[in-house]
């Protein structure tokens, strides 16, 4: 055969492939196009296992990986519908999303218990307080380090707004948590803690500040707060996003360790002004004061009236 016609079965054949492919990547993309609804209908599903914090947004971008997975390994010869297939698999990247997320927290957990463990094996042993250089020793981390970690426990206490097991206090817990009995330096933390919190709640504009007593303290759902403003749940959800990105934002002025707010996250005129506003209001003692203030008290009640949104 000539040299040329070898060139050309040789070009047909390699065209010939090149469409195959593209045809199968075309099949591919229809066949999870025409199951988009099925991730949201999982996500609705499982949705309820998680606390109210965790962003559906999330759970239905981590199952749309997981049905284009599904698209890519699903094999009709089986006999298995394809809708069953991609539901493991949408679920399983879901759940496996969720898992990473929170390998910090256990991390952080872990961490300050065994920061709690020395300590009170250092208290038990000399029958006083132990020092910040003994606890440092006792762990084998530097003074720096111990301070990181403790200011890590704290914001992680600031910003996680709710809780999905018995040992985590949620923001609306630490808003109108009563005063235990501790030793004084405890409490003088706890106060200025529990101070922050309530302070920054306060210095919210009303309307943000009434969806997150209503949602984080009055446990009420996105939906009938929604409601009862006359506006759609989506533009509650978006409030409540501005406010926690504001006070989050006032966190990042206080602590160290603080993930900073995107400049671009939504509200931010709004945050700028919140944080203008925090600067000049909120002092130490302010935020002590703040403890012992029920910022329930004076919050408007909601009937159906349309709201200035």
């Amino acid at each position: 055969m000539p040299q040329s016609s070898r060139d050309n079965d040789h070009e047909q054949r390699s065209g010939s492939g090149d469409d195959q492919q593209d045809e199968r990547k075309l099949e591919l993309n229809e066949l999870a196009a025409s199951h988009v609804e099925l991730v949201q209908h999982i996500v609705n599903q499982v949705a309820t296992r998680f606390p109210r914090h965790v962003d559906r947004g999330e759970l239905w971008s981590a199952g749309a990986i997981g049905l284009v997975e599904a698209s890519r390994s699903y094999n009709a010869e089986t006999g298995v519908p394809f809708a069953r297939f991609a539901s493991i698999r949408i679920r399983g990247a879901i759940i496996d999303s969720t898992r990473k997320r929170d390998w910090a927290v256990r991390s952080l957990r872990r961490q300050m218990r065994e920061l709690r463990e020395a300590e009170e094996r250092i208290e038990t042993a000399r029958g006083r307080h132990a020092t910040d250089e003994e606890i440092a020793q006792a762990l084998g981390i530097s003074i720096d380090a111990l301070a990181a970690r403790r200011t890590a426990s704290l914001t992680s206490s600031l910003l996680h707004l709710d809780h999905e097991d018995p040992d985590r206090v949620s923001l609306g817990e630490r808003i109108i948590e009563e005063e235990p009995e501790r030793l004084p330096d405890e409490n003088l933390a706890n106060r200025e803690m529990i101070g922050t919190l309530r302070s920054a709640v306060e210095g919210l504009p009303e309307l943000q500040r009434d969806v997150i007593m209503r949602y984080y303290i009055d446990g009420e759902m996105l939906q009938s707060i929604a409601e009862s403003l006359n506006v759609t749940e989506a533009r509650v959800s978006q409030i409540r996003a501005e406010a926690v990105n504001s006070m989050r934002g006032f966190f990042t002025t206080l602590y160290q360790g603080v993930a900073d707010v995107p400049e671009d996250a939504p509200g931010r005129r709004g945050r700028a002004a919140y944080l203008a506003t925090m600067a000049t209001q909120s002092t130490w003692l302010a935020r002590l004061e703040a403890a012992d203030h029920d910022v329930s008290s004076g919050r408007t009640v909601h009937e159906s009236e349309p709201a200035a949104i």
